[in-house]
């Protein structure tokens, strides 16, 4: 593969994991790959571990997906939030020891650990969100009462470098591996490889998931968290927005069998755009009303940076999210329907934000062309 094409790939996989939902499987794919081989010093396979539990491969290749204008957009801007993965990207690609094997086993190791994981979390590097998750699902609780149990697990690229908690990935997922002295085995040749490589698993890449799951689980990985602060994002905006945009696609799962507007929808993509842009909607309410998050107009620019930074132009593909400029759209519109409400102090149930948000849909996306 030519480094060109790794590259594109890359950037491809990473949007990927950013986009969350619909890019994970709920079942690892085991392939047998080369062994981590070129730059590396470490050979996996040298104890017979020849095999990386890999995810399902795209139908697009990438290549044709980012050279297309047709499914990318003839208009797609380049925002600093792509700006800040590819140089997180690009320190990966030139690791010593980057390797699209190893790569794709460490991100999804990661994925499903954090998907199946129950017990103590903190939330960002160094726990600094800790208190704010507490205040904000509490209030969300209260604010958006649904029918179901929600938690939260964090996702943190120092669990790859833990070696406890690296074995129980491997002893887990990993059907190569027969017990835990296999995975322990198998666990110190990857720490080996951890401690020479500058990026392996420090990247954010290897915690990029924000995502959410039918049985209440909300994921925020770290990387994603640090990628946006790194744009001027404020930590407690990304953390706050983050669970209050996945929170609203729990209120979706709950009422996913009455609220049927989608199935009128022509295409995957535009009801995948649905989705994410109510959810975006939803979330503006949430952070401007002054029963959620009391944010001011200052703070609540932040949002909107926020939204347009991770909107894709992918307009053709299943997973699409909303371009940049509609997603911003979005937030604003949710920021205006709070504030118009301020004085009253009534929260809308739900539906009735789900029926708010049908009524301006039209509008929105040809605004926001």
């Amino acid at each position: 593969m030519k480094k060109t094409d790794v590259y594109i790939w890359c950037f491809g996989t990473i949007l990927c994991a950013f986009t969350f939902q619909s890019c994970s499987e709920d079942e690892i794919t085991i392939q047998e790959t080369e062994k981590i081989n070129a730059y590396s010093k470490v050979e996996l396979n040298r104890q017979g571990f020849n095999h990386f539990s890999k995810p399902k491969i795209i139908d697009h290749s990438i290549n044709e997906i980012f050279l297309d204008d047709n499914i990318l957009g003839s208009t797609c801007p380049k925002t600093e939030f792509g700006e800040v993965l590819f140089i997180a990207f690009e320190a990966l690609l030139n690791d010593p020891y980057f390797d699209i094997d190893l790569i794709n086993y460490y991100a999804e190791l990661n994925r499903k650990y954090v998907t199946h994981y129950r017990g103590e979390n903190y939330y960002g590097k160094n726990g600094e969100y800790n208190h704010l998750a507490k205040k904000r699902i509490r209030e969300l609780e209260n604010f958006r009462k649904l029918n179901r149990d929600i938690y939260l697990n964090a996702q943190h690229t120092s669990s790859l470098n833990d070696r406890e908690i690296l074995a129980d990935m491997i002893e887990s997922f990993d059907r190569t591996v027969r017990n835990r002295d296999e995975a322990y085995q198998k666990a110190d040749l990857l720490l080996e490889i951890n401690s020479l490589s500058p990026n392996i698993p420090e990247n954010p890449y290897f915690a990029l998931s924000a995502f959410t799951k039918s049985n209440g689980l909300l994921v925020i990985g770290d990387g994603l968290l640090e990628s946006l602060v790194n744009i001027g994002i404020e930590g407690e905006i990304a953390f706050t927005s983050i669970l209050a945009h996945e929170w609203w696609h729990q209120a979706q799962f709950e009422n996913i069998e009455v609220w049927n507007f989608k199935e009128g929808l022509e295409s995957p993509a535009e009801k995948s755009r649905f989705s994410e842009l109510e959810a975006d909607f939803a979330a503006a309410y949430y952070l401007t009303h002054k029963r959620g998050a009391t944010y001011n107009w200052k703070r609540i620019e932040d949002y909107f940076s926020l939204s347009y930074n991770v909107g894709d132009c992918l307009v053709n593909s299943d997973d699409h999210h909303g371009t940049p400029a509609q997603r911003l759209t979005a937030a604003k519109m949710g920021y205006d329907h709070a504030a118009a409400a301020q004085k009253k102090g009534h929260v809308l149930t739900a539906l009735e934000v789900h029926k708010a948000f049908i009524e301006i849909y039209e509008t929105m996306i040809q605004e926001s062309i």
